[in-house]
């Protein structure tokens, strides 16, 4: 396992990061306007936690929040990652005609910690404190025949930032426990900026006229921070009336993608469960290996896992006319070869959206 500043090994240092950085600096054209979107069209509160999972740890991926905005305001207000985003993905795939183009805008924070959070010393023998305050632009776009979809993201944000400690100090306090000790160990301590972006192809294989059930299988390829190649497949079981493409935990790396919110077709309640597994063949990752700040703890590949599962189980209902509660419980495989941080990682994850 790792021992404190631990020299990674070649393959591991964060090329694709400052790759990353130097294309979102590339300007870039208008783009095509496909769908005439609202300025709103619908937003996303998330809330994760390994708590609501129904244990009382916390370590691992302790948790995260985020806030998705979807519509023309994603697209194109102050700010937006958007204009960077639409040159990456002709980069990567060419111009692809689509009858959607549909656009989201998400700011959150992920949080990660080892199994001991009372001791202040760097632990070298289990995973790093870490944590991510960032911004991120997706894009959805829907083929012509409705049963495939591009979806890309492109997310800018900071590493090793101290509000982390005071967050996660002040959740503590509200839930009666003692604060965390460790976080001036934490990978990038003081703050670094960081990138990523995604890229996956959807496929609908099969889905009920009567919308009671469909399945979908999804490849997805990164770079930056969190560098991989993974394949999944998911399905909804119930009563729905949004897309399928709408519904994407497949895409969550930890904390969900910023994937646009859409109306339901009719007026019918939903209420449906949702389930799927995915495959990574990960490369990198930055909140285990660091990247070119000094951090405490970090690890090299050879310490870690190259492949890692995942799998999902959750439900959705509508507790208002356009509004939806979601709750799901979410499972991956260790990301350690070896020694105390070797542990599967369980956590729950709560979503309300409203559509307008």
């Amino acid at each position: 396992m790792s021992t404190v500043n631990k020299k990674r090994l070649g393959a591991s240092r964060p090329w694709v990061t400052a790759l990353a950085l130097a294309v979102a600096a590339t300007p870039v054209g208008a783009e095509l306007r496909t769908v005439d979107e609202p300025a709103v069209s619908g937003i996303r509160v998330q809330i994760d936690n390994d708590l609501f999972a129904g244990s009382d740890r916390d370590r691992d991926y302790t948790g995260g929040m985020a806030v998705t905005i979807s519509g023309r305001n994603a697209r194109d207000g102050a700010l937006s990652l958007n204009p960077v985003l639409e040159r990456l993905d002709r980069l990567a795939m060419g111009e692809h005609p689509s009858s959607q183009v549909r656009h989201a805008r998400q700011v959150g924070l992920m949080v990660f910690t080892p199994q001991n959070t009372l001791a202040s010393e760097p632990l070298t023998d289990d995973r790093p404190y870490a944590s991510l305050l960032f911004v991120s632009n997706g894009r959805m776009q829907v083929d012509e025949d409705q049963r495939g979809a591009w979806s890309s993201s492109l997310t800018l944000g900071m590493l090793g930032l101290p509000l982390t400690e005071r967050l996660h100090s002040a959740v503590h306090e509200v839930v009666g426990s003692e604060s965390p000790r460790g976080y001036d160990n934490q990978i990038s301590a003081g703050g670094e900026p960081t990138a990523r972006y995604t890229l996956a192809r959807q496929r609908l294989w099969q889905a009920s006229p009567s919308g009671r059930f469909d399945m979908k299988t999804t490849v997805q390829g990164s770079i930056g921070f969190l560098t991989e190649a993974s394949a999944a497949v998911s399905m909804r079981i119930g009563r729905f009336n949004t897309p399928w493409w709408s519904s994407a935990p497949e895409l969550a790396d930890y904390i969900a993608a910023p994937v646009p919110v859409v109306a339901p077709s009719s007026n019918r309640p939903e209420l449906y469960v949702f389930a799927g597994a995915r495959l990574k063949a990960r490369a990198y990752n930055a909140f285990l290996q660091g990247q070119f700040r000094h951090s405490a703890v970090r690890y090299s590949a050879d310490d870690l896992m190259p492949v890692v599962g995942e799998a999902w189980l959750g439900v959705v209902t509508q507790i208002l006319e356009q509004t939806q509660l979601s709750y799901s419980l979410n499972y991956q495989t260790a990301e350690f070869r070896d020694g105390k941080a070797a542990r599967d990682v369980l956590w729950g994850a709560v979503q309300v959206s409203h559509a307008f």
